[in-house]
């Protein structure tokens, strides 16, 4: 596990940016993807705790004299939006008229209104009334972002967008006993006993009472991390105690020139034989929307292929909840090598030049792009970069779709990220 260098104190904490650039006059309100906020002339933004989600939302700064939430609904009925008060917010919309809720919950709410489901999907989140206003039951987590990353971050489940957040700017080492300060200032609007500090692909999990305890985890084990965290079931130094049990890599690696690809049933793959790669479902039905784990994806998982482009050129790879099989594989040796192929292609590494980590390119890898083949003790298969520590995990981003990202094995919290997979023959 890794920790923060020793910090460099910065100069001075940054001030909070100003409100974002109103939109000009109403006339180019019908064009606005949600959601959208109507913010009355009395309300200061600078007062108002920020979200991650202000940096795509869109803000129109109203009258109150002349502006009204339920005039503007009847104008527009099916537009869903968001006007700003002094101590709270309201939802308005088709389906709820005028709903109060607590600024603490605004980010969550603010995500929730950009998904084309976003009507059940309110109705699933559990908000809870209190003193009149609508909020999440959980205290959102305090996050730190570097403003020069904040545009790449995006969220995946509640956990994510139960947030509020403030931002740093800084490039000399990040000073957490300052930002402690800050989180301390909080009170009750946000989990107390911890914050998040983020830099790039690289997070940080903070005492707030001793900032030189610190948990270091990367974008694959963050949900898990942060909800373990955020819901009291541990705390930092708990996780530190705990380790970082990440499944290990047996010697059986297509580095043994004795290795052998077998399938499920211990029997050798050769070339010409097709398979699937099923991956191990170790994921909570909780998940899943409603209906979904039964109907839709029948509860399995497999390794997928998808075009990343317009013209059929570019192919990733993917997990991919479905009742189907996911896309069907060969293998191939070049030079005592074993790959793992997909029609001509080998599975490779995504170069600095790709956004996807792991790509099916019709060139035999090079040695840096190359991925390993292993088996786990209990014979699960599981992809490594050659000659090095770092492992191909699974990110879910919802129910039927998971990004294949490669992560330092250190910053792999717990054996469920890595991804494991069972080969089927066909």
């Amino acid at each position: 596990m890794s920790t923060p260098p020793t910090p460099v104190k910065m100069a001075s904490m940054p001030s909070p940016p100003s409100a974002p650039p109103a939109i000009a006059d109403e006339t180019q309100e019908s064009d606005v993807r949600p959601p959208l906020i109507y913010m009355p002339e009395y309300v200061d933004f600078k007062s108002v705790q920020r979200c991650l989600e202000d940096r795509r939302s869109n803000f129109v700064t109203v009258n109150s004299a002349t502006f009204s939430g339920e005039l503007q609904l009847k104008k527009r009925p099916y537009q869903r939006f968001l006007v700003l008060e002094l101590d709270h917010f309201t939802l308005f919309s088709h389906y709820h008229p005028s709903v109060k809720f607590s600024y603490r919950s605004r980010n969550a709410v603010m995500s929730l209104l950009w998904r084309s489901t976003w009507f059940s999907d309110m109705t699933r989140t559990k908000f809870v009334e209190v003193d009149g206003l609508w909020q999440l039951e959980q205290l959102p987590v305090l996050c730190f972002a570097f403003g020069l990353d904040a545009d790449t971050l995006c969220s995946s489940y509640l956990i994510d967008d139960n947030t509020i957040h403030e931002y740093y700017e800084s490039t000399a080492t990040i000073d957490m006993a300052e930002l402690a300060t800050v989180a301390q200032g909080k009170g009750g609007l946000c989990v107390s006993h911890f914050f998040v500090v983020n830099r790039g692909k690289e997070y940080w999990a903070v005492d707030t009472k001793d900032p030189s305890i610190s948990y270091t985890f990367g974008p694959s084990t963050k949900t898990h991390t942060v909800s373990r965290l955020a819901d009291g079931s541990m705390t930092v130094q708990a996780l530190i105690d705990e380790g970082q049990p990440h499944a290990r890599i047996e010697t059986r690696t297509s580095q043994n020139p004795e290795f052998m690809l077998r399938d499920i049933n211990g029997e050798e793959v050769v070339a010409g034989d097709n398979f699937v790669l099923q991956i191990r479902n170790e994921r909570d039905e909780d998940e899943c929307a409603e209906g979904e784990w039964d109907t839709m994806f029948n509860g399995k998982d497999w390794l997928d292929i998808f075009d990343h482009t317009d013209d059929g050129s570019g192919l990733g790879v993917v997990a991919h909840g479905t009742v189907d099989c996911g896309g069907t594989f060969g293998m191939a040796v070049v030079d005592g090598i074993t790959y793992i192929t997909y029609e001509d292609k080998c599975l490779q590494l995504g170069d600095s030049d790709l956004s996807l980590d792991v790509v099916v390119l019709p060139d035999i890898p090079s040695e840096s792009t190359r991925i390993q083949i292993g088996y786990n003790n209990d014979g699960d298969i599981t992809l490594t970069q050659w000659g090095t520590t770092k492992v191909i995990t699974c990110e879910w981003i919802k129910a039927s779709y998971g990004a294949i990202i490669l992560c330092d094995a250190k910053d792999v919290s717990i054996p469920d990220e890595v991804l494991r997979m069972q080969l089927i023959k066909i």
